[in-house]
C-alpha cells in the first residue's frame, strides 16, 4: 500500500508547463469554435493568450467573470457574475 502524498494535476506558481500539454492547448484553441473563459483574471501567461488564439482563428470568446479583464474587449460576449450562478443558466439556455 502506498502511503505517499498524491500530487494534484495542477501547475503551481513558478512551475513550468508540460510542453506537450501546452502545444495541445494551443492547437485546440486555434481550432475551437468557442472559447469559454470563466472566473480568471486573464493575466497569467501562457493560458491568458489561449482565448486570443481562438479569436484570431475566427472563433468566438465568451467571458464569465465578476470583474472586467484584459479579455473583456475581445470577447464576443462578456457576462458579469459568479461562475456558480451564470454557468447553470448558460447550460440551460436561460442566461440573463
Amino acid at each position: 500500500m502506498c502511503t505517499g502524498l498524491l500530487r494534484p494535476d495542477v501547475v503551481w506558481f513558478g512551475e513550468g508547463l508540460d510542453p506537450e500539454i501546452l502545444n495541445s492547448a494551443i492547437e485546440l484553441a486555434e481550432t475551437a469554435e468557442v472559447c469559454l473563459v470563466v472566473g480568471t483574471s486573464a493575466l497569467v501567461q501562457p493560458a491568458a493568450s489561449l482565448p486570443l488564439l481562438t479569436r484570431e482563428s475566427g472563433g468566438v470568446v465568451v467571458e464569465v467573470n465578476p470583474e472586467v479583464t484584459p479579455l473583456t474587449e475581445v470577447a464576443a460576449s462578456s457576462i458579469r457574475g459568479l461562475a456558480g450562478e451564470i454557468l447553470p443558466k448558460l447550460l440551460s439556455g436561460c442566461a440573463d
